[in-house]
């Protein structure tokens, strides 16, 4: 059987396996609660059904770092693609810089190619 372990603020922390019949006893402040969809780590539970967790949207520093700064946006009155303005590119470029110079600063933890684009963008500017 599906249970979750659910803290007392009612963050499910786990969803477990027990088989039947089998006795086991959560830690102090916490329960065991019978796991139906959508009972996972990090959802909660309100004290009749659970919450699935809420999914963080990529972070700007994620994306600028997937993408890169975007050369081109649509243009709805044309129904076409048009080169983006150097200035707004630079300012992409400007901030994901910024973006990965914080980053260092507060956790001296950077990725290998957050690293490598830090480093290339501080040569070209």
């Amino acid at each position: 059987m599906r249970k979750a372990i659910v803290d007392n603020a009612g963050v499910v922390m786990s969803v477990i396996e027990l088989n039947d019949g089998a006795e086991w006893a959560p830690p102090d402040g916490y329960e065991v609660i019978d796991a139906v969809s959508p009972a996972q780590p990090g959802g909660t539970w309100d004290g009749s059904k659970f919450i699935a967790p809420v999914r963080p949207v990529p972070a700007r520093l994620d994306s600028l770092m997937a993408a890169g700064p975007a050369t081109q946006v649509y243009d709805e009155a044309t129904e076409t693609m048009v080169g983006r303005p150097t200035e707004d590119m630079a300012a992409d470029k400007a901030e994901l810089l910024g973006l990965l110079q914080t980053k260092l600063a507060e956790t001296e933890d950077l990725t290998w190619e957050q690293m490598n684009k830090m480093l290339a963008l501080e040569r070209e500017s």
